[in-house]
């Protein structure tokens, strides 16, 4: 690994993990996802650090009910990226923990991750599956790096061929291209030789560029499958229009910051493709979330196909 992301020696005066939640709109579910995380880091010195991105009054109750979570005053909607990064600059600990507000822990997935870790020592972040509330393994947490070749296998049915994505059948700990940002610790000297996530992406695909920067700059990244962690995504609206067009977004500025203009637009066009092939499967088969998420990237391409505007994201 080259030496700008070595990790230092450890001091035991500072946290080893500090775990960093982003909540949006998250006051109905936000003391779940810390009462679970909480009771999962076990054995380990853990700091929690929140901040609120929507001033649905999330702050105050976490002030109220979680007085050893450090809460960072709201300062606006700044979006994932942005929102992890205020956190991160206020942690203290030696890995950074990003846990998404929809994600529960069960049981000791906290300190499970922090295993992998340090079993993992020479790797530069670490993760695990998530999986939904119906038991199905969530894909964003077994994706293979973006780009031209999963589109076109997605487009023909055959994703599940998809080169490099995680096998989450395979009961060990794996070397990936893509880690899920709902759950994924990452060691924090590493963070900040890459300055943390680029702030262009104001949500989604931005764990996907750091991942692929920390791979670039010789890095390594490891999931273990054995880890899961219950990922209610989107709070159980997983295909909402807004959220399908904000993924194109994400996707979009992706392509266009990390490929040529040629390939940047081969692979929008088939992302377009996709969601017209999506949006009719669910007409034939009378799905109407399928129809009206995939309709919305389809017919709203101005929307999404220049990626998020810059240098200020628009608001969810």
């Amino acid at each position: 690994m080259d030496s700008e992301l070595s990790s230092g020696s450890v001091s035991a005066a500072l946290p080893e993990v500090s775990v960093l939640v982003v909540g949006y709109k998250s006051l109905d579910y936000i003391g779940r996802c810390l009462r679970g995380a909480m009771a999962s880091a076990r054995g380990a010195d853990f700091e929690f650090l929140f901040i609120d991105c929507s001033n649905d009054g999330s702050e105050a109750f976490v002030r109220e009910q979680f007085p050893k979570v450090r809460v960072l005053p709201y300062q606006g909607n700044l979006g994932f990226a942005r929102g992890n990064n205020v956190l991160a600059a206020a942690s203290r600990g030696h890995r950074l923990l990003l846990l998404n507000p929809d994600a529960f822990a069960q049981e000791d997935e906290l300190s499970a991750l922090l295993t992998l870790a340090k079993l993992h020592a020479d790797a530069s972040a670490w993760g695990a599956v998530t999986v939904l509330p119906s038991g199905e393994i969530d894909g964003g947490s077994i994706q293979p790096m973006l780009g031209m070749t999963p589109l076109l296998l997605a487009l023909v049915g055959l994703a599940r061929l998809r080169p490099g994505a995680a096998d989450p059948m395979r009961l060990k700990p794996q070397s990936v291209p893509v880690l899920s940002g709902a759950f994924m610790m990452v060691d924090a000297q590493v963070w900040r030789a890459l300055d943390g996530f680029d702030q262009r992406f104001f949500m989604y695909a931005e764990e996907v560029d750091l991942c692929k920067r920390i791979a670039d700059a010789g890095g390594t990244l490891v999931v273990d499958p054995r880890i899961r962690m219950l990922h209610d995504t989107g709070s159980g609206a997983r295909r909402t229009p807004s959220r399908m067009l904000n993924r194109a977004r994400g996707n979009a500025t992706f392509y266009d910051k990390h490929y040529g203009p040629v390939h940047s637009t081969l692979c929008k066009t088939l992302l377009w493709l996709h969601a017209a092939t999506r949006e009719l499967y669910g007409r034939v088969r009378g799905r109407e979330e399928y129809v009206a998420s995939y309709s919305a990237v389809m017919r709203q391409r101005s929307e999404w196909w220049n990626g998020w505007p810059s240098p200020h994201a628009k608001e969810r």
